[in-house]
């Protein structure tokens, strides 16, 4: 043997021998409680509560974030989260909302699955605002870095299925975090999730032009007019619902009373709890044209505690996410005070941004391309449907429309509920007993 070879073996076995018997070793068994884990998560605040639904365990969470990802050892702020705990074994149905949460925001998947939950406040809204509060970092890409963090601190503990779900705008949260990181999750349900287009999206104006039937449109512009041509009568009225409702109202009153009249069209198909039938015509006393008003309408976003509570979704959808165009031609003539009509109106203040088309479009493209494992569930006559998504056919993914169905719509409402569970079982390879 030549001296050249001998110390190639010599260093075979001082050196790379040890670490490839190293490498054979098993992991340890982490021996640690549930409970050692998650109290052993860096940057957690944990605080058990009072399980809402009959989980073995519920926590609310407040996670450390950076206020700019981009900037991890700048500012901070306090993201809140609620955990419910039944099985580390079992899925995960993350809910990262587009809102804030509570104790018992729930997800209708988890109920199905009856496996853990993680619900998720977004950033900026109560519970997850940052100090000090700079609007430049409300983005998709900030939010989705937000969950993607929140995501993989839980799964040092909850290593199986992880799938994500959230309705409307917690619709969009869950597209956006699958967009950018879409590794985290197995599968994602997103219900009645718009992909808006600007800030006066026209397409809604189509959908209004062809919901329901031509009967029930022009009942709902007849009422539209009728409001507008008895306003002196009618504002009176329509003001005094705030106090009666203990709350306070500060917007500009003919502005806001006009701004009513255009999103009740978008309001009474949205949460369709009441047919045509009940709208009022010519005939109607001024209290029963006001009361039907305040039925139909979320007459409480016009409030000031609401105001405030929405502003960081307006401020998204200004920038970023879209708005709805309002239909108006039927109006033109009567419309004294909203009449360039747009999302600024519920943003208290001055805005000065400005809209930024680049992310949505961007995450259009990939879903168009790379959205794979995602399930998209719309009602037929939710407004929101003027902007659902599409997918192509090289995705793996589908979409469900129910006939007749709003914005409430879920599983459990579906014709289809059965493809829904047979497509999740195939993707995640688990058997759903629903």
């Amino acid at each position: 043997m030549n001296i050249n070879n001998l110390r190639i073996r010599i260093l075979f076995y001082l050196f790379i021998l040890p670490f490839l018997l190293i490498s054979c070793e098993k992991e340890p068994e982490d021996t640690r409680t549930f409970l050692e884990k998650l109290y052993d998560l860096p940057g957690i605040q944990i605080t058990e509560i009072v399980p809402p639904y009959g989980h073995l365990y519920a926590f609310q969470l407040d996670i450390t974030q950076p206020i700019d990802h981009e900037n991890p050892d700048g500012p901070t702020f306090t993201q809140r989260a609620y955990l419910h705990h039944a099985d580390e074994a079992l899925p995960m149905i993350f809910g990262p909302s587009g809102y804030a949460v509570t104790p018992g925001s729930g997800q209708e998947l988890a109920g199905i699955m009856q496996c853990n939950m993680l619900t998720v406040t977004h950033r900026h809204f109560e519970g997850a605002k940052p100090d000090p509060y700079e609007w430049e970092y409300l983005t998709i890409k900030q939010a989705a870095d937000d969950h993607h963090h929140i995501v993989s601190l839980l799964k040092n503990i909850y290593k199986g299925l992880w799938i994500s779900s959230g309705a409307s705008k917690s619709g969009q949260s869950v597209l956006f975090h699958k967009r950018f990181w879409p590794e985290d999750v197995d599968a994602t349900v997103a219900y009645v999730a718009p992909i808006v287009f600007g800030t006066n999206d026209s397409r809604f104006i189509t959908f209004m032009d062809n919901v329901g039937t031509a009967e029930c449109r022009q009942k709902i512009e007849n009422y539209q007019r009728l409001l507008l041509q008895k306003r002196d009568s009618i504002i009176p009225l329509f003001v005094k619902w705030f106090p009666d409702n203990f709350y306070t109202f500060s917007l500009d009153t003919n502005e806001a009373f006009e701004y009513a009249i255009l999103e009740y069209h978008y309001a009474f198909w949205q949460f369709h709890k009441n047919e045509c039938s009940t709208i009022p015509s010519c005939g109607a006393t001024f209290q029963e044209l006001t009361d039907h008003l305040t039925e139909v309408l979320w007459m409480y976003t016009f409030s000031d505690f609401y105001l405030e509570y929405l502003k960081p979704y307006v401020y998204q959808a200004l920038t970023e996410t879209g708005y709805p165009a309002y239909k108006t031609d039927h109006l033109s003539d009567l419309l004294l005070y909203a009449t360039n009509p747009g999302a600024e109106f519920f943003f208290p203040g001055t805005f000065t941004s400005s809209y930024n088309p680049a992310p949505i479009h961007d995450i259009n493209n990939w879903l168009k391309t790379d959205g794979d494992n995602i399930i998209y569930i719309y009602g037929e006559i939710d407004p929101w449907s003027a902007a659902m998504f599409e997918p192509a056919d090289e995705t793996n993914a589908i979409r469900i429309i129910q006939p007749g169905a709003d914005h409430s719509v879920r599983i459990r409402n579906l014709d289809k509920k059965d493809l829904v569970i047979e497509t999740l079982e195939d993707w995640l390879r688990i058997e759903i007993n629903y």
